[in-house]
């Protein structure tokens, strides 16, 4: 009877485990060393990468989740409803529609 009780606790810890991993919201994706990553709105998107010191346009706009700036520069970051500056090593979790990154701290009006 010792082995059938230990069995059904440590069924009971697993599963309550798996519901708790489940429960947690998806970890967004690394961005590796070097680039801006844009990570887009569909679950099963794969993040936009553009190397260090590159610009990126997206004509009709590439609707986001996060951005994530992984290089040594800050980066403008040009979107609907606004444009902001994006440190180096920072990331901006929100959603909106990018139009274009490229590097400098001044975005345009």
């Amino acid at each position: 009877m010792k082995i059938k009780s230990k069995l059904v606790a440590a069924t009971a810890i697993a599963l309550s485990t798996v519901a708790t991993v489940s429960a947690q919201p998806a970890a967004a994706a690394v961005c590796p060393t070097g680039y801006v990553c844009l990570q887009p709105s569909a679950a099963s998107a794969r993040p936009v990468l553009v190397k260090e010191g590159d610009s990126r346009s997206f004509s009709s706009g590439l609707k986001v989740g996060q951005v994530s700036n992984q290089t040594s520069v800050a980066y403008c970051v040009t979107s609907t409803p606004y444009s902001y500056a994006l440190s180096a090593r920072q990331a901006a979790t929100r959603a909106h529609t990018v139009l274009s990154v490229r590097p400098g701290r001044v975005c345009p009006a």
